[in-house]
This record gives C-alpha cells, structure tokens and sequence, in this order.
C-alpha cells in the first residue's frame, strides 16, 4: 500500500512512542500548555503528511489498471494461474514417483444430454462452432481416455466443449480438473487474450445468496488482487465494475467448477438451475461432483423433471487397476536394490477385485495414504516404516474398514520424524490441532470445506474478542503508565492515565466493530484506497463537530482550527474504505494475513498520530493523545480482521486446541504433508473424507 512497509511502520511506532513520552514528559515538569504546541507541531508534521499522499497515491493507483485492455489482463491472469498451480502440483506431489494415469469412459446416458442435441447445439449457436466439426466424438463413445487424453477430449471431442466430470470419492476429479487447466495454459493452440481457465471451488458458493458472476468476481479478486482494480472502461467505485468482474462478463474466463458435491443436498439443485442460467449453452465450462450426488442434483425428489448441465457431455472415471496400482505401489518402495518385494503380498490381494483392500486401494486417494503409510521418504529405510503386509494380516471385513485404517495412519505417517525435514509437532499434537479445526469448519462454520485463517476468530462471539481485546489493551496501557508514572514520580497519576488510555482505545475498539460490516464472514482487506464515497461527507462532518466540541473549551480560535484539521482527517479517513489491490500474483494465506496486519497498523498509526496532532495542537497534548487513540483504534479495528485473528488464535493456543504459530502449522500441512491442500488463498483438508474423519476422531 505503498507507504505501509516494515521500514515505515517502525518509524511511525517510534515517532508515536517518542510523541508519548513528550506528553508524559510534559505531565512531569509541569510544562503542559508549552510542550503541547511543540508536540502538536511535530505530530502535525508525521502524521498529517503520510495521510494525505497515502490517499493520493491509492487514488492515483485505483485509476492506472482500468487503463490496460482485458485481453492483456488476461494473459497477466494466465501466466499467474498456470505458475499457481505448477508450484500446487508439486506441493501435491502430483508427479511423485511419476502422475498416475486416470482412465474414464462415456457417463450413464441419463446423465447428460443426448449427443445429437449437443452436435445440433454447436451448429445452431452464433458463429461458427468453437472447434472443427471433423474432430468431434461420433457419439458418448468416443471421449474414453486416460491421462493426458483429456485435453483433446475437452478441445475437440465434445461439440460444445462443455463437461461434466464424474467419478466416486478419491477417484482424482480435482486431480483430473488440474492437470486440464495446465494442459490448456500449456498448450500450443492458446493464443494471446484467449479465456483463462480458472479453478473455482463451489464449496464456498451459496446459490440462494449470490449469483454465480458475483461470486466468480469475489473469489477471482481474493485469490488474485490485482483484479479488484478498477477495469473495462467501467467507474472506479464499486467492486461491480472491477477488472475481474469486466473479466467475467467478456467470456475471458473459463470456468473449472469443482466439487457440486461438496455443496449442502438442498443447494446443488439451486447451483446447478445458476450456472444454467448464467452461461450460454455454447460458453465452454467444466463441472465435476461425485456420480450419486449429481443424479440426485438434477432430480432432487422424485418426479420432479430433470434439468441437467445444458450442453454438456460428460465422463465417468474408472477405478485404478491392480497392474497400475501394483507398479505405482512398488515405484518408491526403496527394496529393489535388496530384491525384496515390499508389496508382494499386497499385490495378491489387489488383484481380487472382491478383496476389501483391492476395493480401498483402487483409486488415487487410496493409493496416495498407502505409499504415505507404507513406503519411506529418501533417507529413511525400509525398516523405521510400518510394513504393508499389515493391510492382509489385520483381516478387514470391509473396504470401509481398510479405509477408515488408512485414514486413521495417514496423519501419523505424514508427521512422523524424518531428520530431513524436522517437525516441531509430534503426530499426536498435530492430529489433535487438524481435528479441532475439522470440527470448527463443520460445527462453528456450517459443515464449511473451506479453512480460511479469517474464520478462525468465528469461533468466540465477538463480544468475547472485544473483552479479551479490551483487557489486554487495559492491562498493557495501565502498566505502562505505572512504569511511567513511577520514573516521574507520579505514580498515581501514571497509573490512572494508563488506565483511562486502555479504557478509551476498548470503548473506541467497540465502537468501530459496531459501525463497520468487516467480520470473519466478509473476508480481509486486501489492501488500501482511497475513493470518493458518501463516508467521505459523513467523516468530515464528525470530524468538525467533534473538534469543535473538543476545542471550543479553550477558545473560539482553538475550536475553529481544531474543528477544520479534525474534519479534513475525518474526510481522508472516510475515504479509506475501498481496496485497491498490489499484486497480479496469486496471493497465499500468508499473503493475505501480512497484508490484512499492514492495513490494521497503518490505519492505526496514521490515523492516531494525525487527528492526535490536531486535537492536541488545538487543546492540549493529553487530550490529543487520548483521541488520536480513540480514532486511530476505531478505523483500525473496524477496517482489518487481523485483531480478531490474532486475539482468537492466542486464546485458542492458550487452551491447547491450536499451536501457537497457527499460520506456519497450516503452511506445513499443506506443503511438506500433504494434509491440507491449497485452493488460492483458502486451505481444505486433502479430501472430503480426510475432514469428516478427523472431525469425529473422539467421537
């Protein structure tokens, strides 16, 4: 946000506790009237100036990206995904020992429409077919393949380019949707400003309350900044008329939506009527969801009638069969060099497709826990790792039971020791922490498959952060003033500035989360701007009457200057309520929670030393100090989610639910684990199942 980096921020910490301790100074000596020109002064010159260029450069940043065509936007945004998920896929391991070839076939022919619908389709659409007539499937048929087939099934097989992808739980659909959307930034067809694939989770869309565009434009902005410029020729206002939005509406996205499934039963109908509604038959689009789960979505109760996909073929994936899966087994056993065969026994098993452990083991998932529990990383031997003859010898009954076994090992083997890559949590600590997220993602969050550490702090009420946040202000700002008081002699009176500074900066604190709609539901900041808007009137009226109120006391003069600075500082603050984003990269959680603290401490900085200034210029220093406080805390708290993160994580450390440094636990888990994977700037658990099984591991 241009002035908000660590460099500046530590000056104006230090300018604010140099600015402190003049008033404090001032107290002591007995100097008030005379320190408090000379500290209103010098608080004038550091605060008052980062605001207004701070509003100026956001101002003048919001209006630059509108400037560049969408077809170079475009191109920015494909060049950004395809490294997004390039670095996603080796966090996957998606490669490791080499990526495992899915096959599939036609889908159930109740599912899809009929295949001279979607032929006739593509002719009767506007302007000429998207891809040769000559290439396409002479029927459902003809899109069996496997692999990297996938693309020329996409591209050319299907007439309408429209695909519904099916498959039963584990069976790769996420896996299969990636390795499309890299096939089609990859691919030597895609020609500048051509629509960019995009992943979108739809576990995080609710049809009853958003349209599918706005929703598209939501997550397209929090996972890539940039896009919430302003763009298309359209007023720098409203999110409405962001890049990303212009984006969506001029077809330069294609959409992957995945995971219908994952959707509550009474939305996946209303989803599906949405995005019928929302694309035209002919507009490429990708669809995946589990096979009973997308039957039930199309005819949610009996004799309704049955809208599907319009214009979509689709495709069902196959189970793994033994041979692959005996080979991807055995690829990184490490006993080759001994002749030993780790899996042999298992290999037995796998190739009755009747046995528990061939049904378990034929889909990616289940090979994936496997080689997780059974084969060791580089650098371990063959003997620190459980053997997987345990899959034969224990005797499962079931495929659910040999399941049920690998989910409950897979987190212990994923955490357990290897001097390569040491952990600071043992196995046992570190499932406890993922359970009690499964549990606060579907108990406090609704049965939520997204984990966005913004949400972490849903877990109190917020009249509860309030009052921890409030403590901890009182308790931080009485014991300085003690300490203070103490060196000056005065330690009553220290104490009791302390106290009335905590109490001012906890009332202010409320009042901010009162008049403002930023909660862990809306999402964090992203970054600073400054746009016109009606706050802008509302805050310099507050402003005026609030400092003439405060300086009339000490004279007509004292309150028209107060009452003018204050309401030029009540106006820029007003202002500073859009954002303006500060990359074209995909942005991490990270990411977002650096950003989001960046905008909490620069509000709060800025916005204390600058109404601090011309209050205490205009009155006296203490009372300068106190509202600056008050202000800064107000915009602060109700402008970032950051404190309400931070207070509900150090709360949740402290009972033993969650570690400390929550953010590096999650980062871990997703890139050294593979416990949690990545989907922009939000986590989810590997599967579906993973979550539900960890989120009921006590019960």
């Amino acid at each position: 946000m241009g002035w908000g980096t660590r460099w500046w921020a530590r000056f104006y910490a230090i300018a604010t506790l140099l600015a402190v301790a003049g008033v404090l100074y001032a107290w002591g000596v007995d100097r008030v009237d005379e320190m408090g020109k000379v500290i209103g002064v010098v608080a004038a010159l550091l605060g008052l100036p980062p605001l207004v260029v701070t509003a100026f450069r956001l101002q003048q940043g919001a209006k630059g990206p509108g400037e560049a065509s969408l077809a170079d936007a475009a191109d920015t945004l494909a060049e950004a995904i395809r490294h997004q998920w390039e670095a996603e896929a080796e966090v996957r391991r998606l490669n490791y020992p080499y990526p495992l070839p899915v096959s599939w076939s036609a889908a159930d022919p109740g599912l899809t429409e009929e295949w001279a619908l979607l032929c006739e389709a593509a002719r009767q659409a506007a302007g000429r077919p998207s891809n040769a007539p000559d290439c396409w499937a002479d029927g459902p048929e003809g899109l069996s393949g496997s692999g990297n087939d996938i693309e020329e099934v996409f591209l050319d097989r299907i007439p309408t380019r429209r695909l519904v992808v099916l498959g039963e739980p584990g069976s790769g659909k996420t896996v299969l949707l990636i390795q499309l959307l890299r096939a089609l930034l990859d691919s030597p067809h895609r020609n500048p400003g051509d629509p960019v694939p995009v992943l979108f989770a739809l576990a995080s869309f609710n049809p009853l309350r958003q349209d599918v565009r706005t929703w598209m434009t939501d997550q397209l902005i929090q996972n890539y900044p940039a896009l919430g410029a302003p763009g298309g020729g359209a007023a720098p206002s409203r999110r409405g008329h962001s890049l990303a939005r212009a984006l969506v509406e001029h077809r330069f996205i294609l959409p992957l939506f995945d995971g219908l499934d994952e959707l509550p039963n009474a939305l996946r109908h209303h989803a599906l009527h949405k995005i019928n509604d929302t694309f035209h038959p002919k507009q490429p689009l990708v669809l995946t969801s589990r096979s009973a789960e997308y039957r039930q979505a199309i005819a949610p109760t009996r004799g309704a009638t049955i809208v599907r996909l319009h214009g979509a073929a689709g495709i069902c994936l196959s189970s793994v069969d033994a041979e692959t899966a005996v080979d991807y087994l055995r690829s990184d056993a490490g006993d080759q060099h001994t002749g030993a065969d780790r899996w042999g026994r298992v290999a037995d098993a796998l190739r009755d497709p009747h046995s528990p452990v061939a049904q378990a083991l034929s889909t990616p998932l289940g090979l994936f826990m496997a080689r997780t529990i059974y084969n060791p990383r580089p650098g371990e031997s063959t003997g620190e790792v459980t053997n997987p003859d345990e899959l034969i010898d224990v005797g499962f009954c079931s495929r659910d039971a040999v399941e049920d076994h690998l989910f409950r090992a897979f987190v212990s083997a994923a955490y357990r020791f290897h001097p390569s890559r040491p952990c600071p949590w043992s196995p046992q600590r570190a499932e406890r922490y993922l359970s009690f997220l499964a549990r606060h993602m579907e108990e406090t969050l609704g049965g939520s498959l997204q984990l966005a550490w913004w949400q972490v702090s849903a877990f109190f009420p917020t009249y509860r952060l309030l009052l921890v946040f409030g403590l901890s202000s009182l308790l931080t700002a009485l014991t300085t003033g003690l300490i203070a008081g103490l060196v000056l002699g005065r330690p009553v009176l220290g104490a009791g500035i302390g106290a009335l500074t905590g109490a001012v900066i906890w009332i202010a604190a409320a009042v901010g989360v009162a008049f403002t709609p930023v909660d862990e539901y809306s999402g964090p900041s992203s970054g600073l701007g400054w746009l016109p808007n009606p706050f802008v009137a509302i805050g310099a009226c507050a402003g005026f009457v609030s400092g003439l109120a405060l300086g009339l006391p000490f004279g007509p003069a004292n309150g028209v200057t107060t009452a003018i600075g204050a309401s030029v500082i009540g106006g820029l603050a007003g202002g500073l309520s859009a954002r303006v984003p500060h990359t074209s990269d995909a942005v991490s959680p990270r990411d977002l929670l650096t950003t989001d603290r960046r905008v909490f401490l620069s509000l709060w900085l800025t916005c204390s030393l600058a109404s601090g200034s011309v209050i205490g210029f205009g009155t006296q220093p203490t009372l300068g100090v106190l509202a600056g406080l008050a202000f800064g805390t107000f915009v602060a708290t109700g402008g970032a989610l950051w404190w309400r993160y931070t207070t509900a994580r150090l709360l949740l450390a402290a009972k033993g639910h969650l570690p400390w440094r929550l953010t590096h636990f999650l980062a871990d888990a997703h890139e050294h684990r593979g416990v949690l994977r990545r989907v922009g700037a939000v986590y989810q658990f590997r599967h579906l199942t993973l979550q539900s099984h960890l989120a009921h591991r006590d019960g």
